[in-house]
């Protein structure tokens, strides 16, 4: 673009207008260089030119574009239909703030002058560390500059920055939050008063759109391999995900059953394979439900145990009933009677017949096991007295699991 600032008046028209001058000077310049040098495809970062969809914030000093979308794809469209939201942040004072979606802290002397280019990067606020940290979240694990005690970052006027690869935490009432931005540009804008109705935007893009394109497009995404332990990377990922106010049970199971993540219920539970909701039929009543556990996990000796999830945030407390009359609460007590139900079913030889000669997986007298809630939740004594009343049957929380991998890992 010849003129360094263009005057628009909407942001509808700014996209529009940004986005043809991106495409004409920047993306398609990457799609010729792609086209030139093919081995280039194995690393580039594919949301720069096939996103899951292009994100702009508008803030009064700076307008910010997210890409969102896939690290790597197995090939790049060059017809790829690009889909954009627009967010106008020009009420806030601090776009970085409304771009992450929530605030690090309330403490104005402790905000600092972003970077201009940001990799790799951990901003926990204080409350969100302190979660973390209690949730057995391993910080040497991290490949990454971790800062502390950071209230939040603030853009510096006519300047341009970048952020790839950074992760913000923080908390509100209901638990952890994370936000983690794979690729961020930030761009200077004026916000010039045109009347009462309309403000005149003026954007100014890169000085050299060509050369950041060449630089760009040799940039390899930042991934955990050749770093430390990647297990442990993958298990704050676990940590991260269940710490979130609105996970659901579906998102728990579907991030364990993925292969990189498998290790986890292998480790905690000594399993040497891992079989995800396989449904299991009456063979004897076709009019009875199906059962599918969450997981059959399968011991050295050939046999399968059954791993079923529930969220580690707990409506009623989990242990009710006065002194020396304790009792698993109504809500664990309906979960103990869904696996009771997987209990008869493999009573039955002809159940366990059709699980083997369907499935392959050999079940007799399976160990049930629940994991629900969190440590903290529960008096050590009263639940020792309780579990004991228990033979097939058990309770783990989230950060049991943690700590037994965590200690597999360390031995």
């Amino acid at each position: 673009m010849e003129q360094r600032g263009k005057a628009l008046y909407s942001f509808k028209e700014f996209v529009t207008i940004f986005g043809q001058d991106m495409l004409t000077n920047y993306w398609k310049r990457m799609w010729t260089i792609l086209d030139e040098k093919p081995h280039l495809k194995d690393t580039f970062p594919s949301f720069l030119l096939n996103p899951e969809k292009l994100v702009f914030y508008f803030g009064k000093n700076h307008m910010a574009l997210e890409y969102v979308g896939s690290v790597q794809k197995k090939n790049l469209d060059e017809n790829y239909k690009l889909t954009v939201e627009i967010h106008d942040c020009t009420y806030t004072e601090n776009l970085m703030d409304a771009v992450i979606g929530f605030e690090l802290g309330n403490d104005p002397t402790k905000r600092y002058p972003s970077m201009n280019f940001n990799e790799n990067i951990y901003l926990p606020s204080i409350d969100a560390y302190e979660i973390l940290e209690q949730n057995g979240w391993n910080f040497d694990a991290q490949p990454m500059m971790i800062d502390f005690n950071i209230a939040g970052l603030d853009l510096i006027e006519k300047s341009y920055h970048r952020f790839i690869n950074c992760f913000f935490y923080g908390r509100d009432a209901h638990g952890l939050m994370v936000r983690h931005i794979k690729w961020l540009d930030i761009f200077p804008v004026d916000m010039i008063p045109h009347n009462d109705e309309l403000d005149q935007l003026k954007f100014y893009p890169w000085q050299d759109q060509e050369e950041r394109a060449r630089k760009d497009v040799n940039i390899v995404f930042p991934t955990p391999s050749g770093y430390r332990d990647p297990k442990l990377i993958q298990l704050n990922r676990f940590v991260e995900l269940f710490s979130s106010s609105k996970v659901t049970e579906t998102q728990i199971t579907r991030f364990l059953s993925e292969p990189e993540n498998q290790f986890i219920l292998k480790m905690v539970f000594f399993a040497k394979e891992l079989y995800t909701e396989k449904e299991c039929v009456w063979a004897n009543d076709s009019t009875k439900k199906a059962i599918r556990p969450d997981f059959f996990i399968t011991e050295p000796n050939g046999f399968s145990d059954i791993v079923e999830f529930k969220l580690p945030n707990i409506k009623t407390s989990m242990i009710v009933g006065r002194e020396n009359r304790e009792a698993f609460s109504a809500e664990i007590s309906s979960y103990i009677a869904q696996t009771r139900t997987y209990r008869e079913y493999f009573e039955d030889p002809r159940n366990r017949e059709y699980v083997l000669d369907k499935y392959g997986i050999k079940v007799h007298h399976p160990k049930r096991w629940l994991v629900i809630g969190r440590r903290w939740m529960i008096e050590s004594d009263e639940w020792k007295s309780i579990q004991n009343d228990y033979k097939e049957f058990a309770i783990r929380t989230y950060d049991d699991l943690v700590d037994y991998v965590i200690s597999m890992l360390y031995s």
